[in-house]
C-alpha cells in the first residue's frame, strides 16, 4: 500500500488507523480472554451496536454519564452470557448466539434505525484531528499493557489459560472454574461495549447493525495473533497484531481503490489459512 500509494504515511491516514485499530482490538482482546479459557463469544457484534444505540439517546442529556451507563450494559450482557453458561449449562456458542439475538433486538428497540446524536464534545476530545499521537493510541497502550500483566504476572491469568488448557486438571488443582467463567464473560462484554462507545464517538450517532462485522473480525484478529480457538494458548500482543493486520488489509483496499466487497473476502481467506497453519501447527505438535 505504501509503495502505491503515496498518502498512506500521510498523518491523517495513520490517525485514522490508530482509530479504526482502536474498537476491533478491544473487541478482540475482550474475545481472546474467553478463547484463552476455552469458550467463546458470539455476542460481541450485538454489544457494540447496543452500545452505539444507548450512546446516541443518552449522551446529550446524561453528559458523561452516559459512558458508565453503556459500560454496565456491556456488563449485564457478559452476565447473561456467563449466567446460561454456568447456571443452565448451556453451550457457550449457543449462549452466546441467544444473547446476540436478544441484544440485537434490544439495540433495534431503542434505536430502529441508524440515527440518534452523540455529543459533539465527545468526539473533539477524543479523536480531535485523527492524530497519531492522541487519545485512542493511549487507550490501546493503557489497556493492552495490563491485560499483557494481568495474563503473564498474576494468579488470575494462570487460571485463564490452565482452564484453556485442560479443564478437569485445572479444577484438580484448586481453579474455580466457575468464578473464571464469570471473570471472561464479564471482561468481553466490557470491552465490547467499550468498542462500542469508540465506534459511536467516531459515527456521532449509534447504528443497530453496525457491529455485526465485528464478531468475525474480532475472532479472526485473535487467531491471526496466534490465540488457539481450543484455549490455554496466545497473548494479548499476538491479538493486537492481528487486529493491526485486518485494519491494515482495509486501508489498503481503500488506498488502492478497490472493490470493497473483496475486502470480506480476503479477510474470510486470511481467516481460513490461520485455521489451516493453526490445525498443522497444534497436530505437529501432538506427533
Amino acid at each position: 500500500a505504501a509503495i502505491w500509494s503515496g498518502d498512506f504515511f500521510a498523518a491523517g491516514n495513520l490517525g485514522n488507523l490508530v482509530n479504526r485499530v482502536l474498537p476491533l482490538a478491544l473487541t478482540a482482546l475482550g474475545q481472546a480472554f474467553v478463547l484463552f479459557a476455552g469458550r467463546i463469544d458470539l455476542s460481541v457484534g450485538s454489544i457494540i451496536s447496543l452500545a452505539t444505540a444507548i450512546l446516541a439517546t443518552t449522551s446529550n442529556e446524561l453528559g458523561w454519564l452516559a459512558i458508565p451507563l453503556v459500560l454496565a450494559a456491556g456488563l449485564a450482557c457478559g452476565a447473561l452470557n456467563a449466567a446460561g453458561v454456568i447456571w443452565l449449562r448451556i453451550n457457550p456458542l449457543i449462549m452466546t448466539l441467544a444473547t446476540a439475538a436478544v441484544v440485537k433486538g434490544l439495540a433495534m428497540l431503542l434505536l430502529p434505525s441508524p440515527g440518534g446524536e452523540v455529543d459533539y464534545g465527545f468526539y473533539d476530545l477524543f479523536y480531535g484531528q485523527d492524530l497519531l499521537v492522541g487519545w485512542p493510541l493511549a487507550v490501546i497502550v493503557a489497556v493492552f499493557a495490563l491485560a499483557f500483566i494481568m495474563l503473564g504476572f498474576t494468579r488470575f491469568g494462570r487460571r485463564i489459560y490452565a482452564l484453556g488448557s485442560d479443564e478437569r486438571a485445572a479444577y484438580a488443582n484448586g481453579v474455580d472454574v466457575r468464578r473464571v467463567e464469570w471473570s471472561v464473560f464479564l471482561l468481553s462484554g466490557l470491552f465490547s461495549a467499550a468498542a462500542g462507545i469508540a465506534v459511536g464517538i467516531k459515527i456521532l450517532s449509534g447504528d443497530p447493525l453496525i457491529g455485526d462485522s465485528f464478531t468475525l473480525d474480532a475472532i479472526a484478529a485473535a487467531v491471526l495473533g496466534g490465540v488457539a480457538l481450543t484455549g490455554g494458548r496466545g497473548g494479548v500482543l499476538g491479538v493486537l497484531a492481528g487486529s493491526i493486520a485486518l485494519v491494515l488489509i482495509a486501508n489498503a483496499f481503500n488506498l488502492l481503490e478497490l472493490d470493497p466487497n473483496l475486502q470480506q473476502i480476503a479477510k474470510g481467506l486470511i481467516f481460513v489459512v490461520a485455521l489451516m497453519l493453526f490445525m498443522r501447527g497444534a497436530a505437529k505438535r501432538a506427533a
